[in-house]
């Protein structure tokens, strides 16, 4: 009897490894409203993987996130723009001043 519990509960489980949940490259907001999380992921290539770059190249990457949240139609799109813009440095900081890297991943660890 207790072998035929023991292959019923064997049953009810799924079988292989639970499927990975998708990075969420968004941060502070909803990635799976608007298709952000790929338009933040895009961002993140962009600019921050490459271990930053120059402010102009910073420019370019914040504003390809912003096109692609107009083209979505996300009313965050200001928002956000306006924070990547006066706050991003913040968290991803490749100057080497105050600190040198992704500080988010130092805060938010599961980021």
């Amino acid at each position: 009897m207790k072998g035929e519990v023991g292959a019923f509960t064997q049953w009810n489980r799924p079988s292989g490894p639970m499927p990975e949940q998708e990075r969420q490259y968004c941060l502070f907001m909803d990635g799976t409203k608007y298709n952000r999380n790929i338009g933040c992921r895009r961002h993140d290539n962009a600019y921050g993987i490459n271990g930053g770059g120059t402010e102009r190249d910073r420019l370019a990457a914040d504003m390809a996130l912003y096109r692609h949240m107009r083209e979505q139609r996300d009313l965050m799109r200001f928002v956000v723009l306006y924070f990547t813009r006066t706050c991003g440095w913040f968290f991803f900081n490749y100057h080497g001043w105050p600190w040198r890297g992704q500080l988010v991943r130092k805060i938010f660890r599961n980021y």
